[in-house]
């Protein structure tokens, strides 16, 4: 009798007391998650002390230099993530930083049309 006939599926992680833990993360981990979170906040911040959210308007120049910003802070978060996905080969990195970059560039790109 082979092995897989006694238990054909491997045991879920709620229902195997060895495999129902999760381990701490480390250190590295948790500061390149900071780091992600710092370049987002800056994507987010720093283009509303360039231009401000209640002007209809502005020059084209202050536009520019606050999607600019937006755009260089969704880089760095993306580099970030990179960078940590080549180091533990774990694809919710890439999750982390790209899907919020992308966000905030569509947000970047929607405040240069109605500011401009």
């Amino acid at each position: 009798m082979s092995a897989h006939a006694k238990n054909s599926a491997p045991p879920m992680r709620y229902t195997d007391p060895n495999t129902h833990h999760m381990d701490k993360p480390p250190a590295i981990s948790l500061v390149e998650l900071a780091m992600v979170g710092v370049a987002l906040l800056f994507a987010l911040v720093a283009p509303a002390l360039v231009v401000s959210p209640s002007e209809t308007s502005a020059p084209g120049d202050q536009v520019a230099l606050a999607a600019g910003l937006s755009v260089i802070g969704a880089a760095v978060a993306v580099v970030i993530s990179l960078l940590a996905y080549r180091r533990t080969k774990n694809f919710s990195w890439l999750v982390i930083g790209i899907v919020p970059s992308i966000s905030v560039i569509i947000g970047a790109a929607i405040m240069a049309g109605t500011k401009a």
